[in-house]
C-alpha cells in the first residue's frame, strides 16, 4: 500500500480508541460512578497506553488502574473490574521493579479469585489465574530466598496442577491461541511429553492474526524442533540435567529478532 494510505491506517486506529475513550467519558459524565463504565475506560486507557513510551505508559497505567478500583468500590460484585484490577496491579509494578512486583502477588491473585467467583465463564480470567500458578510454580529456591531477602514476604505457593486447571476451564469456556500455548508449556513442566507436542504441534499450524498469534507460533515450532529432534548441545544438558528436558531455555530470546523484524516489516516500514 502506498505511503500515505498506510499513515492514514496507523492514524485512524488511533483516532478510533480516542474516539471512544471521548464516548466513555462523557457516558461518566453523564451516568457517574457507573462500574460499567469505569471498567470499560480502564481498559481502554491500557489498551492506548501499550502504544505510549515508558514513563507516558506507567503514568497511564496508574489512571487505568485508579478506574478498576473506583468501579469495585462501587461494586464489589463486579468480575470484570476486579480481572482489570489485577491486570493494571501487574503492569503498574512491573515499572516499579522486581521487589513491587512481588509485593503485588498476593493482591493481584485475590482479585483474580474474586473475577472468576463472579464471573466464572471468563475465560481470560480463568488462564490469567493460570499463568499465576504457573509462575509462582516456576520460581525456583534462589529466587524465593531472595523474595524473602529483598522483598520481605514469603513467596506465594502454586503447583504446575492448579496451573494446568485453570487453563483447561479457560479451554472449555473459549479455546485461544495464548491460552492453549500456555497449556502445553504447563503439560511439558509436568513431564506430560506426548500431550505437550500434540498441543505444539495444533499451535504451529495456527493462523496468525495479531502480533501475539505470531510469536505463539515460532515458539511452538521451536519447541517441537528441540523436544522431537534436540541437537547434540540439548542432549548433553538432558544427560546432565534430566529434569530440564521439560525447561526448553531461551525460546523466548530465539524468536525475538524473528518476531520484532516480521511485525515491523509487516506494519511499520513505511
Amino acid at each position: 500500500a502506498p505511503l500515505s494510505a498506510r499513515k492514514e491506517a496507523v492514524v485512524s486506529t488511533q483516532s478510533t480508541g480516542t474516539d471512544m475513550e471521548d464516548k466513555l467519558v462523557e457516558l461518566n459524565t453523564v451516568s457517574p460512578h457507573n462500574d460499567e463504565v469505569l471498567w470499560r475506560l480502564a481498559r481502554l486507557k491500557w489498551v492506548c497506553g501499550k502504544g505510549y513510551q515508558s514513563n507516558q505508559r506507567h503514568k497511564v497505567f496508574h489512571v487505568a488502574h485508579a478506574l478498576a478500583c473506583q468501579a469495585a468500590e462501587i461494586n464489589p460484585d463486579n468480575g470484570n473490574a476486579h480481572r482489570w484490577i489485577a491486570i493494571l496491579t501487574f503492569h503498574k509494578a512491573e515499572k516499579e521493579g522486581v521487589a513491587a512486583t512481588c509485593l503485588a502477588l498476593e493482591g493481584i491473585k485475590y482479585h483474580l479469585d474474586k473475577a472468576v467467583e463472579l464471573n466464572p465463564e471468563d475465560s481470560v480470567a480463568w488462564s490469567i489465574l493460570g499463568n499465576w500458578y504457573f509462575e509462582v510454580a516456576d520460581m525456583n529456591r534462589l529466587q524465593r530466598r531472595w523474595m524473602k531477602t529483598f522483598a520481605g514476604v514469603a513467596a506465594p505457593e502454586g503447583t504446575y496442577k492448579q496451573a494446568l486447571a485453570c487453563f483447561e476451564k479457560s479451554h472449555d469456556i473459549k479455546p485461544w491461541i495464548q491460552n492453549s500455548y500456555m497449556l502445553a508449556k504447563t503439560h511439558l513442566r509436568m513431564g506430560n511429553k506426548d500431550s505437550a507436542l500434540d498441543a505444539f504441534e495444533r499451535l504451529s499450524k495456527s493462523t496468525i492474526t495479531t502480533a501475539e498469534d505470531f510469536r505463539v507460533r515460532k515458539e511452538s515450532h521451536i519447541y517441537l524442533q528441540k523436544l522431537g529432534k534436540p541437537d547434540f548441545f540439548d542432549r548433553i544438558r538432558f544427560l546432565i540435567t534430566p529434569s530440564d528436558k521439560y525447561r526448553i531455555p531461551f525460546v523466548a530470546r530465539d524468536t525475538e529478532t524473528t518476531y520484532n523484524r516480521h511485525w515491523s516489516e509487516k506494519f511499520w516500514k513505511f
